[in-house]
C-alpha cells in the first residue's frame, strides 16, 4: 500500500526547516524554536476556549503514560533517532524532546506529515488524510499491511469538563479525559473504510468474500471488537 502523501517535507535532514512551536532537524538533532507553549498546562479546544488542567483532571491527553523513546523513519532511513516521543490523541499530534530525561516543558510539537512513519517503542504511526475529507492529515496507528487490506487504528480522547457539586448532599465530578479508538482497513489503492463494530456488519467490508469471512468469524469464535480478533481476521481474508 502507498503510504506517503505528496506533501513538501516539514522535516529534513541536513537542513533547518523552523516553524514556530515544533520539532525540525538540523544535522540529525532536534532544534527547538523559542515560542513554544507548554503542552502540558494548555490545550486549545475547537471552539477557540482553553482547557487548564490541574492536578484533579483525571486521565491524559497523551496516549502514553511517560515519553518513550523514538524516531522518524522515511523510506526505512532514519531522520531522527533516540528521541522522547508522546503522542497527545486529544489534540491529534506527537511532541517530542531531546531525551527521557529532559522537562517536559521543553517538548516540541512534531510537524505533522505523510513524508514519514513515527515510531514509539513498538508502534508505528503515520499521518494519512482524514476519512471524512480526504485531506487534512490525521495520524493513524498502523497495525499490520496485507495485499489486500491494512488495519489501522485511530486513537483519539474526549473531554469532559469538571462539574461543580450543586449542594451539599453532591461531589465535584472532576474534568476528564477518555480513551476511544476507531479501526480502519485500507485497500492498495489507499481507499480506508472504517470497520464496523457488528459482527454482522464487518462481513460487509469484505466484497466477494462474505460467506467466508462470516464462516471464519463463527467457526473460530472471533470478537471482532478485541483488537487481537481483528487482525487474525484481516490476516485470514488477505490469504484468501
Amino acid at each position: 500500500m502507498k503510504i506517503w502523501i505528496s506533501l513538501t517535507a516539514m522535516l529534513l535532514i541536513g537542513t533547518t526547516v523552523i516553524s514556530q512551536g515544533y520539532v525540525t532537524v538540523k544535522e540529525g538533532t532536534l532544534n527547538s524554536s523559542n515560542n513554544y507553549a507548554n503542552m502540558d498546562s494548555y490545550f486549545n479546544m475547537q471552539d477557540g476556549d482553553v482547557i487548564i488542567l490541574n492536578e484533579d483532571t483525571k486521565g491524559s491527553p497523551y496516549l502514553f503514560e511517560d515519553y518513550k523513546l523514538g524516531a522518524l523513519v522515511k523510506d526505512g532511513e532514519m531522520l531522527v533517532s533516540n528521541v522522547a516521543l508522546n503522542y497527545n490523541a486529544y489534540n491529534d499530534e506527537f511532541v517530542g524532546k531531546s531525551s527521557l530525561t529532559a522537562p517536559d516543558s521543553e517538548a516540541l510539537k512534531v510537524s505533522k506529515s505523510g513524508e514519514y512513519q513515527i515510531k514509539v517503542g513498538n508502534d508505528t504511526f503515520v499521518a494519512l488524510p482524514d476519512v471524512s475529507n480526504g485531506y487534512a492529515l490525521q495520524y493513524y496507528q498502523i497495525l499490520m499491511v496485507g495485499p489486500k487490506y491494512s488495519l489501522y487504528k485511530k486513537h483519539g480522547k474526549t473531554y469532559k469538563e469538571k462539574i461543580a457539586a450543586t449542594s451539599s448532599l453532591t461531589r465535584d465530578v472532576p474534568a476528564m479525559f477518555k480513551d476511544y479508538s476507531t479501526y480502519f482497513v485500507a485497500d492498495p489503492d489507499g481507499k480506508m473504510t472504517e470497520v464496523p463494530k457488528s459482527k454482522s456488519k464487518i462481513v460487509k467490508i469484505f466484497p466477494g468474500k462474505e460467506s467466508e469471512m462470516k464462516s471464519a468469524i463463527k467457526k473460530n469464535r472471533l470478537n471482532t471488537n478485541k483488537e487481537t480478533d481483528l487482525i487474525r481476521l484481516i490476516r485470514y481474508y488477505n490469504s484468501l
